[in-house]
Protein backbone atom coordinates (compact mmCIF):
# COMPACT_ATOMS: atom_id res chain seq x y z
CA UNK A 1 0.00 0.00 0.00
CA UNK A 2 1.41 3.40 -0.86
CA UNK A 3 0.79 6.96 0.21
CA UNK A 4 -0.02 9.46 -2.56
CA UNK A 5 2.15 12.62 -2.65
CA UNK A 6 -0.77 15.05 -2.09
CA UNK A 7 -2.66 13.25 0.67
CA UNK A 8 -4.91 15.98 2.15
CA UNK A 9 -8.23 15.91 0.35
CA UNK A 10 -11.85 16.35 1.35
CA UNK A 11 -14.48 13.64 1.31
CA UNK A 12 -16.02 15.26 -1.76
CA UNK A 13 -12.66 15.15 -3.57
CA UNK A 14 -12.23 11.55 -2.47
CA UNK A 15 -15.63 10.69 -4.03
CA UNK A 16 -14.39 12.11 -7.34
CA UNK A 17 -11.14 10.11 -7.58
CA UNK A 18 -10.92 8.33 -10.92
CA UNK A 19 -12.02 4.75 -11.41
CA UNK A 20 -8.64 3.85 -12.83
CA UNK A 21 -8.25 0.28 -11.61
CA UNK A 22 -6.49 1.44 -8.45
CA UNK A 23 -8.18 1.08 -5.08
CA UNK A 24 -8.14 4.25 -2.99
CA UNK A 25 -8.62 4.52 0.77
CA UNK A 26 -8.10 7.28 3.32
CA UNK A 27 -6.24 6.51 6.52
CA UNK A 28 -6.23 9.27 9.13
CA UNK A 29 -6.13 11.94 6.41
CA UNK A 30 -3.61 10.15 4.17
CA UNK A 31 -4.65 9.04 0.69
CA UNK A 32 -3.65 5.42 0.16
CA UNK A 33 -3.50 3.53 -3.14
CA UNK A 34 -3.34 -0.22 -3.69
CA UNK A 35 -2.77 -2.18 -6.89
CA UNK A 36 -5.40 -4.66 -8.02
CA UNK A 37 -5.19 -7.91 -6.04
CA UNK A 38 -3.57 -11.07 -7.36
CA UNK A 39 -5.80 -13.88 -8.56
CA UNK A 40 -5.03 -16.06 -5.51
CA UNK A 41 -6.36 -13.20 -3.34
CA UNK A 42 -9.57 -13.12 -5.37
CA UNK A 43 -10.04 -16.90 -5.12
CA UNK A 44 -9.80 -16.83 -1.32
CA UNK A 45 -12.16 -13.83 -1.15
CA UNK A 46 -14.67 -15.71 -3.34
CA UNK A 47 -14.42 -18.83 -1.12
CA UNK A 48 -15.25 -16.74 1.97
CA UNK A 49 -18.01 -14.86 0.13
CA UNK A 50 -19.63 -18.09 -1.08
CA UNK A 51 -19.46 -19.67 2.39
CA UNK A 52 -21.07 -16.62 3.98
CA UNK A 53 -23.72 -16.35 1.25
CA UNK A 54 -24.72 -19.98 1.88
CA UNK A 55 -25.03 -19.29 5.61
CA UNK A 56 -26.60 -15.82 5.79
CA UNK A 57 -29.79 -15.85 3.66
CA UNK A 58 -32.13 -16.36 6.62
CA UNK A 59 -30.03 -14.36 9.09
CA UNK A 60 -30.20 -10.72 10.11
CA UNK A 61 -26.92 -9.85 8.35
CA UNK A 62 -25.61 -9.26 4.83
CA UNK A 63 -22.19 -10.07 3.37
CA UNK A 64 -20.87 -7.31 1.15
CA UNK A 65 -17.81 -7.38 -1.13
CA UNK A 66 -15.59 -4.31 -1.53
CA UNK A 67 -17.84 -1.73 0.20
CA UNK A 68 -16.50 1.55 1.56
CA UNK A 69 -16.91 2.57 5.20
CA UNK A 70 -16.52 6.12 6.51
CA UNK A 71 -14.78 5.43 9.78
CA UNK A 72 -13.96 9.05 10.64
CA UNK A 73 -14.54 12.49 9.18
CA UNK A 74 -11.71 14.12 11.12
CA UNK A 75 -9.20 12.91 10.25
CA UNK A 76 -10.80 11.51 7.12
CA UNK A 77 -10.66 7.72 7.22
CA UNK A 78 -12.43 5.66 4.56
CA UNK A 79 -11.62 1.96 4.44
CA UNK A 80 -12.71 -0.82 2.10
CA UNK A 81 -12.42 -4.36 3.45
CA UNK A 82 -12.32 -7.17 0.93
CA UNK A 83 -15.57 -8.44 2.46
CA UNK A 84 -17.71 -7.30 5.32
CA UNK A 85 -20.70 -8.49 7.28
CA UNK A 86 -23.16 -5.80 8.20
CA UNK A 87 -26.41 -6.00 10.13
CA UNK A 88 -29.45 -5.94 7.87
CA UNK A 89 -30.64 -2.80 9.70
CA UNK A 90 -27.45 -0.89 8.85
CA UNK A 91 -27.39 -2.34 5.34
CA UNK A 92 -30.95 -1.14 4.68
CA UNK A 93 -30.29 2.28 6.23
CA UNK A 94 -27.27 3.02 4.00
CA UNK A 95 -28.62 4.36 0.70
CA UNK A 96 -25.81 6.50 -0.78
CA UNK A 97 -22.18 7.20 -0.08
CA UNK A 98 -20.37 5.11 2.50
CA UNK A 99 -21.73 3.27 5.50
CA UNK A 100 -20.89 5.24 8.65
CA UNK A 101 -18.65 3.36 11.07
CA UNK A 102 -16.98 -0.01 10.69
CA UNK A 103 -18.86 -3.13 9.66
CA UNK A 104 -19.61 -5.59 12.43
CA UNK A 105 -17.17 -7.99 10.74
CA UNK A 106 -14.38 -6.81 8.43
CA UNK A 107 -12.57 -9.44 6.36
CA UNK A 108 -9.19 -8.83 4.72
CA UNK A 109 -7.32 -11.22 2.43
CA UNK A 110 -3.59 -10.54 2.44
CA UNK A 111 -1.87 -9.94 -0.90
CA UNK A 112 1.88 -9.83 -1.58
CA UNK A 113 1.63 -6.04 -1.94
CA UNK A 114 0.22 -5.60 1.58
CA UNK A 115 2.61 -4.20 4.14
CA UNK A 116 2.28 -5.50 7.69
CA UNK A 117 2.18 -2.03 9.30
CA UNK A 118 -0.60 -0.93 6.94
CA UNK A 119 -2.69 -4.05 7.64
CA UNK A 120 -2.19 -3.66 11.41
CA UNK A 121 -3.32 -0.02 11.18
CA UNK A 122 -6.36 -1.00 9.13
CA UNK A 123 -7.32 -3.68 11.69
CA UNK A 124 -6.90 -1.21 14.54
CA UNK A 125 -9.10 1.31 12.72
CA UNK A 126 -11.86 -1.22 12.10
CA UNK A 127 -11.87 -2.18 15.78
CA UNK A 128 -11.60 1.45 16.97
CA UNK A 129 -14.61 2.48 14.88
CA UNK A 130 -16.97 -0.31 15.85
CA UNK A 131 -16.05 -3.67 14.33
CA UNK A 132 -16.79 -6.61 16.59
CA UNK A 133 -14.31 -8.85 14.77
CA UNK A 134 -11.77 -8.70 11.97
CA UNK A 135 -10.75 -11.80 10.02
CA UNK A 136 -7.40 -11.62 8.24
CA UNK A 137 -6.78 -14.47 5.81
CA UNK A 138 -3.18 -15.28 4.83
CA UNK A 139 -3.17 -17.36 1.62
CA UNK A 140 0.58 -18.01 1.74
CA UNK A 141 0.47 -19.62 5.22
CA UNK A 142 -3.17 -20.79 5.03
CA UNK A 143 -3.92 -19.11 8.35
CA UNK A 144 -6.83 -17.01 9.54
CA UNK A 145 -6.16 -14.40 12.22
CA UNK A 146 -9.30 -13.49 14.18
CA UNK A 147 -9.04 -10.21 16.08
CA UNK A 148 -11.80 -9.07 18.40
CA UNK A 149 -12.95 -5.76 19.86
CA UNK A 150 -12.27 -7.07 23.38
CA UNK A 151 -8.55 -7.29 22.50
CA UNK A 152 -8.41 -11.07 22.20
CA UNK A 153 -7.18 -12.83 19.09
CA UNK A 154 -6.82 -16.31 17.66
CA UNK A 155 -4.68 -17.71 14.86
CA UNK A 156 -6.20 -20.68 13.05
CA UNK A 157 -4.39 -23.03 10.68
CA UNK A 158 -5.72 -25.22 7.88
CA UNK A 159 -6.53 -28.12 10.25
CA UNK A 160 -8.83 -25.98 12.40
CA UNK A 161 -12.33 -24.52 12.10
CA UNK A 162 -13.30 -20.87 11.81
CA UNK A 163 -16.36 -20.17 13.94
CA UNK A 164 -18.37 -17.00 13.45
CA UNK A 165 -18.40 -15.93 17.07
CA UNK A 166 -20.82 -13.03 17.57
CA UNK A 167 -20.84 -12.15 13.86
CA UNK A 168 -22.14 -14.22 12.19
CA UNK A 169 -23.31 -16.39 15.10
CA UNK A 170 -23.36 -20.10 14.38
CA UNK A 171 -21.24 -19.83 11.22
CA UNK A 172 -18.56 -22.50 10.96
CA UNK A 173 -16.20 -23.64 8.20
CA UNK A 174 -12.98 -25.63 7.97
CA UNK A 175 -10.12 -23.19 7.38
CA UNK A 176 -8.77 -25.54 4.69
CA UNK A 177 -11.94 -24.93 2.62
CA UNK A 178 -11.12 -21.22 2.42
CA UNK A 179 -7.73 -21.93 0.86
CA UNK A 180 -8.69 -24.80 -1.46
CA UNK A 181 -7.57 -23.01 -4.62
Amino acid sequence: MGVVANPRITLEEFYRLPGDGVQHEMSAGQLMTMPPPHFSHAKVAVAVLEALLRYLPDKDSKVIPEAGYLLSSNPLTVRQPDLSVLSKKRFDATKHGYCIGAPELAIEVISPSNEEDDINLKIAQYLQYGAIEVWVLHPMTEQVHVLRADGSSTILNASQTLDGGPVPPGFSIAVSELFAL
